[in-house]
């Protein structure tokens, strides 16, 4: 397996952002290494969250690429070896140490929620077994349980039974420098 430092995770991602504020010409005059995120809005948050994810999952194990043609509704990466991986990605709010993950369908079939949030000055992860995503039918809501961690999918809008969102505190994320070593645990089982 490649050896994956926080510099190299850190330097991959700032590329994409780079690359994507070139591309949409934001502005100017940032103090922190991922400044430029506050910038963009939620569609081109998601494509850096899913572009950065796939860039480390190809150093890992093979990924199915896609194609512009190519149209998947329940994932965003799959390996050669069938595992699927739906990325979410956040940044952090502007008041508030947490992190909103929307459009999250949890009848969706894939394998592992991934959910990347990206702050002004580092990069946190946490990975969700498609299997803790669960509707507690008493309380008649959906959850994220495992082990002492619980957390409620909420309707992005009223009545909206097909498009959930997940609140994290950034204290619920972890160190994108752990996100290679969990994905290979993960993925070439």
């Amino acid at each position: 397996m490649k050896t994956f430092s926080l510099d190299n995770l850190n330097k991959s991602l700032l590329d994409i952002i780079e690359r994507k504020h070139e591309e949409l010409q934001l502005g100017r005059g940032y103090q922190h290494i991922f400044s430029k995120i506050k910038d963009f809005e939620g569609n081109a948050i998601g494509q850096i969250g899913e572009e950065y994810a796939k860039n480390i999952c190809r150093q890992i194990c093979p990924i199915v690429q896609d194609t512009e043609t190519t149209i998947h509704d329940e994932y965003d990466i799959c390996t050669e070896g069938g595992k699927t991986i739906e990325v979410k990605t956040s940044r952090k709010g502007r008041t508030t140490n947490t992190f909103q993950f929307n459009g999250i369908n949890p009848t969706y079939t894939y394998d592992f929620l991934l959910c990347i949030g990206i702050c002004e000055d580092k990069v946190l992860y946490r990975i969700f077994n498609k299997s803790s995503v669960k509707r507690i039918h008493a309380e008649r809501k959906w959850f994220i349980t495992e082990d002492n961690f619980k957390r409620q999918l909420v309707q992005m809008n009223p009545d909206n039974m097909v498009s959930y969102k997940l609140t994290l505190n950034i204290k619920d994320l972890y160190s994108i420098d752990n996100l290679p070593a969990e994905l290979q645990k993960l993925l070439c089982v």
